[in-house]
């Protein structure tokens, strides 16, 4: 699996890079897709190499100045704790339905991005 991790990896970084997304939108169909990996285990992997992108994308923005810390300090403690609830609640669900309730997230996301209020710039 070290050549699909490579490319896996390449599609991570650089859409975490460009995009700001966390690489979860590829790592996870292409660990699923392409390493024979299961969902459980396909997002854990996911939110571990997240901490890793997130780190390295938010340096690039910081020196930007893109990094509102404020927003940053307000955000991340609600996100940590229910970051934590849905792990919790992710384990408790088949990995079928767990696939299938990710995949019609990124169809939702995507949808309201290229047509919703998501293009404000």
């Amino acid at each position: 699996m070290v050549i699909e991790g490579v490319l896996i990896g390449i599609g991570a970084g650089l859409l975490a890079g460009i995009m700001g997304v966390g690489g979860g939108i590829v790592i996870i169909p292409g660990l699923v897709l392409l390493g024979d990996v299961g969902q459980h285990t396909a997002q854990g992997v996911s939110l571990a190499v997240i901490v890793v992108t997130g780190v390295a994308g938010s340096v690039v923005n910081y020196r930007q100045r893109f990094i509102k810390l404020r927003t940053v300090v307000g955000v991340a403690p609600v996100a940590l704790l229910f970051a934590l609830l849905g792990g919790i609640l992710a384990t408790a669900l088949e990995p079928e339905r767990l696939a299938r309730a990710f995949g019609l997230f990124q169809i939702g996301v995507g949808v309201w991005l290229v047509w919703g209020r998501g293009n404000k710039g």
